[in-house]
């Protein structure tokens, strides 16, 4: 099969919108694959049903920054805020897409944020969103909603972090799977678009495997006349893996596969020790 037909397919991109630069990031990303691949962007922002109802008890106070101090907060208080953020999210959705002229769609829905996005994916082929909300310090884990799509969403979901893109060197995971040649030949396009810097980490236990491995990879990159590094993974652990992320600085991370270190807990501790974008190919 050609590697192009193993590539993602993706027609419809949904971008979670908050407030937070985070989701910004990864909606630059979302368009910027939205344009280049002909696919539908689309905006969904949440509005957040445990924020109204909190707003509506009598104790309900908000604390301004960076005076810190507190006031009440009333539900009135609470719908014109959250109005103003859906205003601010598709204001951003239309100036990102009208930048690289991708199609594009803004949705609002009320409920609870990690339930909405989920059920809104199930319609797209690929979740973008930031990592966190509202980081709380310069070094975030994974947020609440970000770590469910991660764990349970069944399509892909691309995971981005404030101040990245997708333009970085793209380091893949492979381990001979079907779920793997469709990571590597997304992994393929993206190195392409970015500048032809790919990096394959190859996930076998044994040499013999691995050589196996090793000549399945370059004959797929061959069909691309692309050049890249390949190297082997012997010890494929998450602390490995971390620390070779780490020494390569930026990079976008492709992951997909059937290997215990693609597992989902294995991605979840993966993701709290390292902030470079992720891709997860499912």
């Amino acid at each position: 099969m050609d590697e192009n037909n193993q590539a993602l397919t993706i027609r419809r991109i949904l971008v979670a919108l908050d407030a937070s630069t985070h989701s910004l990031a990864a909606l630059e990303a979302a368009a910027g694959l939205a344009a280049g691949l002909g696919a539908e962007l689309i905006g969904l922002f949440v509005e957040d049903e445990n924020l109204v109802h909190l707003a509506g008890l009598p104790f309900a106070q908000e604390v301004t920054s960076p005076s810190a101090a507190s006031q009440p907060l009333s539900s009135d208080k609470m719908e014109r805020s959250l109005l103003l953020q859906a205003w601010q999210a598709r204001r951003a959705l239309e100036e990102a897409a009208e930048r690289v002229q991708a199609k594009w769609r803004f949705q609002t829905v009320r409920g609870q944020v990690t339930a909405s996005v989920l059920k809104a994916a199930l319609e797209a082929d690929l979740l973008a969103m930031g990592r966190v909300s509202r980081p709380l310090s310069s070094r975030s884990h994974l947020g609440s909603t970000a770590r469910a799509a991660s764990a349970r969403t069944k399509g892909s979901v691309l995971l981005m972090e404030q101040g990245s893109d997708l333009s970085y060197p793209v380091l893949v995971t492979y381990d001979g799977t079907p779920a793997a040649r469709q990571a590597l030949a997304t992994a393929v396009r993206l190195a392409k678009a970015g500048g032809d810097n790919l990096t394959v980490l190859l996930l076998g236990d044994i040499d013999i495997a691995v050589s196996t491995l090793r000549e399945e990879v370059a004959g797929r990159l061959a069909q691309h006349n692309l050049q890249a590094r390949v190297q082997w993974l012997p010890q494929a652990s998450v602390e490995n893996l971390a620390a070779l992320i780490q020494a390569a600085n930026d990079c976008v991370l492709v992951l997909g596969g059937e290997h215990p270190l693609l597992e989902a807990d294995a991605i979840q501790e993966l993701l709290d020790t390292t902030d470079c974008p992720v891709l997860l190919v499912r």
